[in-house]
């Protein structure tokens, strides 16, 4: 099933090859990219964010930093690289490497496209601002942006989705900040929203949307104050508990999504923990079974099927299936609040940290991988 093909008339078709300068120029990388034994951060970076994006095919991994470009580690050394190694933009967030081998970085103009020896401007608009990306079954490159929607791009035309649909609790705007996508077993694409729109499956022909019970807004679970509080006899305010539903998504705002080997999925939630859909129920994990952190950014399966969870407050955990163990800074982690993790062909994970940290675990022990270059 070719989804990038599917004809819908109520979305819009962009033809993109009307960007003919992307094929202009073909930067050569640097011969003198530097190389360093850590990821070296400076102080004039835009993100304090490092992302832990791909481990491309050669077993190298790619990591990136808003504002600094990308670094490549290849087990030794990291190679950094920027617009003076021939980068489009220095301000990299999601990499992928797609199945000719390429490895494309988007960022905040567009996507770059790197062949191992040369950088040059994938075509699609500049004025995109590219938040995920991923490569689905039939080969078509899916992608998320920061306020257009999703797009899809099969080699030839450019399709915009999730750009025009109103949803009853979608912040009341038409163009949804998509932050992840993800591609399940039978080919059902996901995408998860960052303001407010849930989260979307699309089966190739039409969308479902994933949003939580009325109570969640009722509760003001949002913050956004859709409904007046109100107010007992002596004039103090009601408080309402919020109880999530095995009908509903316990959050309409997702940071991370992740299939685990039984075929559920996983979402990483902004407040509300842990939430897992097995295709008919969901299941809420939180404080109450032992998760005890406000939110997760990122969720992984090891091979022994347990599962990692970072989180922007309470560092990292560990959850076997019946109980969750915490590793924190006091444990070696270089801090925190950790965004993004990947695991190597060692069996390693990798850690990705707000503050400019990097962390690297080998089952026992953490191993910082950053600096200040002052």
């Amino acid at each position: 099933m070719n989804l990038c093909n599917h004809r819908n008339p109520n979305f819009l078709i962009l033809i993109c090859f009307f960007i003919t300068s992307c094929y202009s120029q073909t930067p050569q990388q640097n011969n003198s990219t530097p190389k360093s034994d850590k990821i070296v951060l400076s102080n004039g970076t835009q993100s304090g964010v490092i992302g832990c994006e791909l481990m491309d095919k050669d077993g190298n991994i790619w990591f990136s930093i808003k504002g600094e470009g990308a670094y490549r580690f290849d087990g030794k050394l990291f190679t950094h690289f920027t617009t003076k190694d021939g980068l489009c933009n220095n301000n990299v967030g999601p990499i992928i490497q797609d199945r000719a081998g390429n490895i494309l970085l988007g960022t905040n103009n567009g996507i770059c496209k790197f062949d191992g020896n040369a950088f040059s401007k994938y075509p699609v608009p500049d004025v995109l601002s590219i938040t995920c990306m991923l490569e689905d079954k039939d080969g078509n490159l899916w992608f998320g942006t920061s306020q257009n929607g999703v797009y899809c791009y099969n080699g030839k035309t450019l399709k915009n989705f999730l750009n025009s649909n109103r949803y009853e609790y979608n912040l009341g705007s038409n163009n949804q900040f998509i932050l992840d996508i993800l591609q399940d077993k039978e080919g059902n694409l996901w995408f998860s929203s960052w303001n407010g729109g849930g989260v979307w499956k699309y089966d190739g022909s039409s969308f479902t949307n994933f949003v939580p019970p009325a109570e969640y807004y009722k509760t003001n679970q949002d913050n956004r104050g859709l409904v007046k509080m109100s107010h007992d006899s002596l004039g103090a305010p009601k408080t309402i508990a919020f109880v999530p539903s095995q009908d509903y998504i316990s959050d309409d705002m997702i940071f991370s999504m992740t299939e685990d080997n039984a075929g559920n999925i996983w979402f990483a939630t902004r407040d509300h923990g842990l939430c897992r859909y097995n295709g008919k129920t969901f299941l809420s994990l939180g404080k109450n079974d032992g998760f005890n952190s406000r939110g997760a950014t990122a969720i992984l399966q090891d091979n022994n099927s347990s599962f990692w969870i970072t989180t922007v407050d309470k560092g990292v955990w560990y959850y076997d299936g019946k109980t969750f163990t915490n590793l924190t800074e006091k444990d070696g982690l270089v801090n925190d609040a950790v965004m993004s993790m990947l695991k190597d062909k060692q069996g390693n994970l990798w850690f990705g940290t707000k503050y400019l940290g990097l962390s690297r675990y080998d089952g026992k022990t953490f191993t910082t991988f950053s600096k200040y270059n002052n």
